[in-house]
């Protein structure tokens, strides 16, 4: 075989080897089957377009293809890309918009419950990030950044918020301490009852308010104890000798008996609410106005007691000085 046969043997395999190439660079990246991913495209392309212009031996029609083949593909990955980050970009556009809706309501909002909300918000818009039209690396990189500095300033004023409530908290809870060190059981006990009444309105840190409901539940059962000791001295001191008296008392447990009766329905209703809600912050702020209900209820049920005995007691006096 002449040596010219052989040249044309080996320049015929290397076309077919570098067709095969560019086929595979075709189907990799412009199938029905392909992601449209274009990242991984060119350094192929370049590579190709290097092994056809240095290839030793190929016959120049064959060189011309695929070097013309070479030019289609690559007007077409320009033109995806041109298209793809066209589409990433209005998309980018549409999540900063959403993003700095979000933001800058925060600068205005004095509610940790509204400022929860909008963290949520900004959280589903987190999770668009990942469907609807692709984003290019570079807006990707642009709407995160976007993103954790808007979650990062929701939270900050969040955490602001809920550290002012615990500083108003804290404060009804040293007046109610002020107000026991007085030997004012009554007065600390109000002032635990608008601490519970603040919780509704004044959302701080789930572990700060459990360090501070411990902390009002002991003052209100030191305030309990104080209470009870003056009623039992006010019980032994009682003059049970004057009838009006015990009429004004009997008018008293009647009213009593009333409120014992409307606060039992309204600790059932609070208790069937805390049940239902599903919400660990709502649940807590239920809770606060059940624990107020059933302090109000003991309360009654105690002076309820208190009344009955001094009633028994006086009743007793005319039949002992009888007998």
């Amino acid at each position: 075989m002449e040596d010219w046969q052989q040249w044309q043997i080996r320049a015929d395999a290397v076309a077919e080897s570098l067709n095969n190439d560019v086929e595979i660079l075709e189907k990799d990246f412009f199938s029905s089957e392909s992601d449209g991913n274009l990242r991984a495209f060119w350094p192929r392309f370049r590579e190709l377009k290097e092994k056809v212009r240095t290839a030793p031996a190929i016959k120049l029609e064959a060189k011309l293809d695929l070097e013309r083949r070479l030019r289609n593909l690559g007007s077409r990955a320009y033109k995806t890309q041109e298209a793809t980050f066209a589409q990433s970009g209005g998309r980018k556009v549409e999540l900063l918009a959403s993003i700095a809706s979000l933001r800058t309501p925060a600068d205005t909002l004095d509610t940790a419950r509204d400022l929860r909300n909008l963290r949520r918000e900004l959280d589903r818009v987190r999770e668009q990030f990942g469907s609807g039209t692709p984003l290019v690396s570079s807006d990707r990189q642009q709407v995160w950044d976007a993103w954790r500095e808007a979650s990062q300033h929701v939270w900050q004023r969040l955490t602001a918020t809920w550290e002012q409530n615990e500083v108003q908290l804290r404060t009804i809870l040293a007046d109610a301490r002020q107000q026991l060190e007085l030997g004012n059981g009554n007065g600390t006990r109000q002032a635990v009852a608008r601490f519970f009444e603040g919780l509704r309105t004044h959302e701080a840190r789930q572990e700060a308010v459990i360090q501070m409901k411990a902390e009002a539940e002991g003052l209100r059962r030191e305030a309990d104890s104080i209470e009870q000791r003056k009623e039992v001295h006010r019980v032994a001191s009682q003059v049970v000798n004057v009838v009006p008296t015990v009429d004004t008392w009997r008018a008293e447990l009647d009213r009593n008996r009333e409120a014992i009766a409307r606060l039992s329905d309204d600790v059932s209703s609070l208790e069937k609410q805390f049940e239902e809600s599903t919400s660990i912050l709502d649940q807590a702020m239920v809770r606060g106005n059940l624990v107020d209900k059933k302090r109000k209820l003991t309360e009654y049920e105690r002076s309820t007691r208190a009344l009955e005995q001094r009633i028994e007691q006086t009743e007793e006096v005319p039949l002992m000085s009888a007998g």
